[in-house]
């Protein structure tokens, strides 16, 4: 009888997005040519190099799981710094999902944190991007025909020094949502916050998105569309006094629908 074929997994061509009989699926992996990925881990000066900062700042690496990346601001007030892209890379598009997470902290909440996707290196921007207040709220930015600003549940906020996950998604029709995964994210079952437009809604743990917003809601436009520029990936911290601010990156993840 023939030899039974090993699987990696037990679905039928391995864990991938691949489709059959195409190059990679049998590759046990998800497809990395699905989408373009800018994907940076701070293993090595390589990530680093991928990113350009501004604003004053410096931009080191430091020794932590995988690699932790230091944007240090200049001790001037209100003049942001940002590391990004080098290159304009993603765009809203119809039909086209768009992906954003990432992972770090900052040391002092007068230094407000700002991450996601944006038009260029300074503050209130076009872009799809999450800021922070310097009490630790949270809030999910599209600046696109206008600029608007929907607040995450109170339960969601950073702390100084306090490592968090921040995510975004765009789907297809152009709908934002915005995540706030802190160490290991929500628990199914213990708590849900409501993704709704222009509010929301507080429960105990989060376990999805957090906070929303619709182009098109039960069917009908909003008003509201998202930037159509080309858009940088990224983050920044702006010290709100002058003093040096530091944020500290595990990782940043972007990635768009070919």
């Amino acid at each position: 009888m023939p030899a039974v074929l090993s699987r990696t997994t037990r679905m039928p061509n391995g864990l991938t997005n691949a489709a059959p009989k195409q190059t990679l699926s049998n590759a046990g992996f998800p497809d990395p040519t699905w989408s373009a990925m800018l994907a940076l881990d701070f293993l090595s000066a390589l990530d680093a190099s991928a990113l350009s900062n501004s604003g004053g700042s410096t931009f080191a690496l430091t020794i932590g799981v995988g690699g932790n990346a230091l944007l240090t601001s200049g001790a001037v007030a209100n003049t942001p710094a940002f590391a990004s892209t080098p290159q304009n890379s993603f765009q809203v598009t119809t039909g086209k999902r768009m992906f954003f997470k990432w992972k770090g902290s900052v040391d002092n909440l007068l230094g407000t944190i700002m991450v996601g996707w944006y038009a260029s290196a300074a503050a209130n921007v076009a872009g799809i991007y999450i800021t922070s207040d310097t009490s630790g709220n949270l809030f999910l930015n599209v600046n696109g025909t206008s600029n608007t600003n929907i607040p995450f549940p109170a339960s969601c906020k950073i702390a100084a020094g306090t490592v968090v996950e921040l995510g975004l998604e765009v789907d297809p029709q152009g709908n934002v949502f915005a995540y706030w995964n802190p160490t290991t994210g929500g628990q199914p079952g213990s708590g849900t916050v409501g993704a709704v437009d222009g509010s929301t809604t507080v429960g105990t743990t989060p376990d999805g998105s957090v906070a929303a917003l619709y182009v098109q809601l039960n069917g009908a436009l909003t008003g509201v569309t998202p930037p159509t520029g080309t858009l940088l990936a990224g983050m920044g911290v702006n010290p709100t006094t002058a003093a040096a601010r530091t944020l500290t990156t595990d990782f940043l993840v972007a990635a768009q629908d070919r």
